[in-house]
């Protein structure tokens, strides 16, 4: 009889945004602001990686350490 399983999806989106500024602490602010003003938004072509986690309980054992990870 099938059992349920929980596994987490976990997705990495990454992009390097050029920035002008006079440091890099200023440079990371600007960027901080583009991003969570929404004017820099990670999609799809931004995925770099995917992990698969099952959500397991103490009796049940994996061969990896629970972690199934397919990078892109």
């Amino acid at each position: 009889m099938p059992k349920e399983y929980e596994i987490e999806i976990q997705e990495v989106l990454s992009r390097v945004q050029k920035v002008e500024a006079e440091s890099v602490g200023e440079a990371i602010d600007k960027a901080m602001a583009l991003y969570y003003g929404q004017e820099i938004i990670l999609d799809a072509e931004d995925m770099k990686d995917v992990d698969f986690t099952p959500i397991t309980n103490k009796e049940e054992k994996t061969d990896n350490g629970g972690m199934y990870n397919e990078e892109r």
